[in-house]
Parts: C-alpha cells; structure tokens; sequence
C-alpha cells in the first residue's frame, strides 16, 4: 500500500531520517546557544532559585532549527508535501513573532495579534479537511468558518502555552503530553476503523517530538536554557498546525485546559491583556532561600502558579509537580474520550 506516493517501508525510513536529522540539528543548535548567549547578553534571570542566576534565553530557536532541517526530505521527495509544509511555515511564522518579541518586546495587544496573522500560511497552504470533529460523533464541515478558526486558534493556544511557562520545564513538558495524547488519540481511532492517516501522523509527530525533547531535556528543572517566547509560540503554532492537519483540534483543546484555565484567569483577574513586565504586582513571592509562597495583594493576577503556593507546595520542583500532574490528567481525559466512544 502506498501513502504520499511512497511504499509503507520507505515511509518509515523517511520519518526516521527526518526525525534524526532534526534531533541533531536541535542539539547542536543547543548546544551553540548554552555556549554563547550569555555572553552576548542573550540571557534571562531565574528568580525562582537562589542567587538568581542568568540563563541563556530564546532556546526556542533549537526547536524552529530541527522543525525546519527535519521538514526537508519529505519537501524534497513531495512526500506529505503540503502537510509538512503546513507546519513548517506555521512554526517558523510564529517562530519570528517570538524572535521579535524576545529581542523588542511587542505590546500586549500586539503579540497576540501578529500570532494569529501567522496563521495566514496555514489557510493558503490548505493541508487540512476544514471539517470540526466536536465530541459524540458530531461533525461540522465549515471550510469558510475554518479561516477564522486558525488564526485564533494560534493566538489563544500559543500565548496561553506562553503564560503557562512560569517553572521549569512546564511549557515544553506540558507540550509533550500534548503531542503524545494527540497521536494516541489518532492511533486508537485509526485502530477501531477511523479514516485517519496515521503514516502522515506518524511523520510529523516525530519531526515535531523530538526537536521539543532536546528543548524540554535543557529546559527541565533545573533549567540550563529558557525558551522565550521563541520557544512558546512556535511550539504552539507546532501544535495548532498537528491538531488541523490530522482533524482532532477538539482534542488539542481538552489537552491544554490547564494552560487556557491559566490563561482565562489570568487575563480576567487583570482585566485586559497585559505583559509581565507591566505587573507592578507578582502573583508569587520568592524567598532568598528559594521558598515560594502566594502572593496576598488583591492586585495581583490569579495564576496556576499562585493558587498551586497557596495550596501549601513551597518548593518550585513542587509546583513543577503539582503543574504537571494537572497536565497528565487532562492528557488522559484525551485518551478517556476517544476510548469511550465520544470522539
């Protein structure tokens, strides 16, 4: 049987070659950036350690590098062609939002603005069914509809995952939960009769998993790089533009509830949109000793972050935890959901 004009053996072979191709350009990107960021002044503080010490910032670029090499034999041999591309382009638009905003610092109304413009390639490259597969067998088909759902898909998905990055490792953690649900989910339709192409899932599930687990393995407790917003953004396009292509953007949302609860509440407690930089008030306070407690100030933003310290988890690595353990429960519900029956 033949998928993307290819043999079945040689489809694999080509997810291989991809997936190692973008691992170790992902690496050695890294690897340049632990090197030398901080000395050219590319760095953030960690303040949730003592001694506050400067970390290299924007390791999202190792993420945009292996998406970028690991999408070039499927291009190359048209293999997946527009679907690769799809994404592709979607991380490397949201990619350069991030980039821009790291280095100048968009306004609030700004960021979220220009990361639903990058949504704009998506819809001209067109890789997906325009069909919405909502739970309980019930589907829409809303081609038109579907060019307003991107672009505010990528706004809302990439700046929650963005204000989820608050700890160590959540952000890229979280991610990787979610790209692993969404392939389960599919794997398992697929298995009970669905009309899913899991070789094309497979492809860029792969070009997509293992550049995030070079970024999570440095940015995971205790964090040797920060992703920055080039990081966030981009890993959010990445996961829009695997949710559209492969028709299971209901699943991405049950996924990221943490992340969009977190979000909501942040957003509505300060009642506009709003930078970290402009909070005259922290949501946390971090003692020399590295304890964390909740902020009390009324004026502060209701975070996961703040209410996790104020359930008592002192330590970050405990509300890393805690973080993550809500994350793996709503990545379950995904997988709960289509074993059920209501997806």
């Amino acid at each position: 049987m033949a998928f993307g004009n290819m043999t079945l053996e040689k489809n694999i072979m080509l997810t291989i070659i991809s997936g190692s191709v973008g691992l170790l350009v992902s690496w050695a990107t890294m690897r340049y950036i632990l090197k030398n960021f901080v000395k050219r002044g590319i760095f953030g503080i960690d303040y949730h350690k003592p001694g506050r010490p400067q970390i290299p910032e924007m390791g999202g670029l190792a993420f945009i590098a292996g998406i970028a090499t690991a999408s070039i034999p499927p291009l190359l041999l048209n293999t997946y062609f527009a679907e690769t591309l799809g994404v592709l382009t979607t991380v490397l638009a949201t990619g350069i939002v991030g980039i821009v905003d790291d280095r100048m610092k968009l306004s609030a109304v700004a960021k979220p603005v220009l990361t639903a413009v990058a949504g704009i390639p998506l819809i001209v490259i067109h890789p997906y069914s325009g069909t919405l597969a909502l739970p309980l067998g019930i589907v829409f088909r809303i081609p038109l509809l579907y060019i307003l759902l991107i672009p505010g898909m990528l706004a809302v998905v990439s700046n929650s995952i963005n204000m989820f990055d608050t700890m160590n490792g959540t952000a890229t953690g979280s991610s990787i939960l979610t790209l692993v649900a969404m392939l389960t989910a599919i794997v398992l339709k697929y298995s009970a009769g669905g009309k899913f192409d899991v070789n094309l899932a497979g492809l860029l599930f792969i070009t997509t998993l293992l550049p995030l687990l070079v970024l999570f393995m440095y940015n995971k407790y205790p964090a040797k790089v920060f992703v920055g917003d080039t990081g966030t953004l981009s890993i959010g396009g990445a996961l829009v533009a695997f949710s559209v292509i492969n028709s299971c953007e209901t699943l991405l949302v049950i996924s990221l509830l943490p992340q969009l609860t977190n979000g909501f509440f942040n957003l509505s407690s300060v009642g506009r949109l709003f930078e970290r930089s402009e909070l005259n008030v922290r949501p946390i306070i971090v003692s020399d000793d590295g304890l964390i407690v909740a902020s009390k100030d009324s004026k502060a933003p209701v975070t996961l972050t703040r209410f996790v310290a104020a359930l008592g988890f002192r330590s970050e690595k405990e509300i890393i935890r805690a973080m993550m353990t809500l994350c793996v429960l709503s990545n379950l519900l995904v997988v709960l959901t289509v074993v059920l029956g209501l997806w």
